[in-house]
């Protein structure tokens, strides 16, 4: 009898990604030599009918609807729904390379003293390049996972399996409105949950050119779950140190761009909080650029003044 694994995928099943949706399905049923099961949690009030129609005729998959479009609840209601003994994600934009998933879960199923096993995969550029999300060739990030993590987010959704009984709900916080992956990732290293990390390509993560916007609400997301990071006690001192340095980084890169989109107050609130060791001087050049603006002195008060 072949081992069973339970894949949640998230999707607010909108007609645009309907294609993309139904190529991850595809990708997680076509795998061999384990049962893989599509947990499909539909999240959100637009919801596309022929798209939903089409997942209710679908077979093999356990569909959940959640009328409240949120990607932290849908995480939580798809591990919720968890039966098998192994679970993963995926989101529905990617897909499993086929037949991958064999190893990882036939490794973890004999082994019973670990929680999770981290795998690989490749990140596909709109270009259409293909190279690898991560590098597992050194051995010291199974001995220092979180600080490992501060500067590269090795849980990715189709990159990973997690024992059920090891990986519980209650380290699912549906509070988690944005990096969500790191955030479980941090849980798991200061849950002190043993992980194995395999340097092999599980899934294809497809990218979309982002907005500016999106890269802000990037920064802002990572210096918030940043500060929280360097003051979990949980986590070594080496980890929380690297999280401080990084926080600094962040800052200076949010002053960046709230100076792009001409946010001054915010540009100059991050950039002043930034100049501590060890980029005191190095970021102080940066101060210069924010004063050039003339609408921050110049333009908009003679403005004021002229009405």
């Amino acid at each position: 009898m072949s081992i069973c694994i339970d894949i949640v995928v998230r999707t607010r099943a909108d007609a645009t990604r309907s294609k993309l949706l139904f190529r991850a399905l595809d990708s997680i049923q076509d795998q061999r030599g384990i049962e893989a099961r599509p947990i499909v949690v539909v999240n959100g009030s637009d919801v596309d009918p022929e798209t939903w129609s089409a997942l209710q005729k679908r077979k093999g998959i356990r569909l959940h609807r959640e009328k409240v479009g949120s990607a932290a609840l849908s995480m939580v209601a798809g591990r919720r729904l968890v039966e098998a003994a192994y679970f993963g994600f995926l989101d529905d934009d990617d897909d499993l390379i086929a037949n991958t998933l064999h190893k990882p879960v036939t490794w973890l199923d004999s082994q019973a003293n670990y929680d999770a096993i981290i795998t690989n995969g490749y990140f596909a550029a709109p270009d259409g390049t293909v190279s690898p999300l991560n590098q597992f060739t050194d051995q010291s990030i199974s001995k220092h996972p979180a600080l490992m993590l501060v500067e590269n987010g090795w849980l990715v959704p189709g990159a990973f399996v997690f024992r059920t009984s090891g990986v519980p709900y209650s380290m699912f916080n549906p509070s988690w409105s944005n990096m969500e992956w790191t955030r479980l990732a941090f849980e798991l290293c200061g849950a002190k949950k043993r992980l194995h990390f395999m340097d092999i390509p599980t899934m294809r993560y497809h990218d979309t050119p982002g907005s500016l916007s999106k890269h802000v609400r990037h920064h802002e997301a990572e210096l918030q779950l940043l500060g929280e990071v360097k003051q979990d006690a949980r986590l070594e001192g080496e980890a929380r140190r690297a999280a401080g340095y990084k926080y600094l980084r962040t800052l200076h890169n949010l002053s960046m761009a709230y100076r792009r989109q001409q946010q001054w107050r915010r540009a100059w609130a991050c950039h002043l909080r930034s100049l501590q060791w060890p980029y005191t001087f190095k970021y102080l050049a940066f101060s210069r650029k924010l004063f050039l603006p003339a609408g921050l002195f110049g333009g908009q008060s003679r403005q004021r003044n002229d009405s």
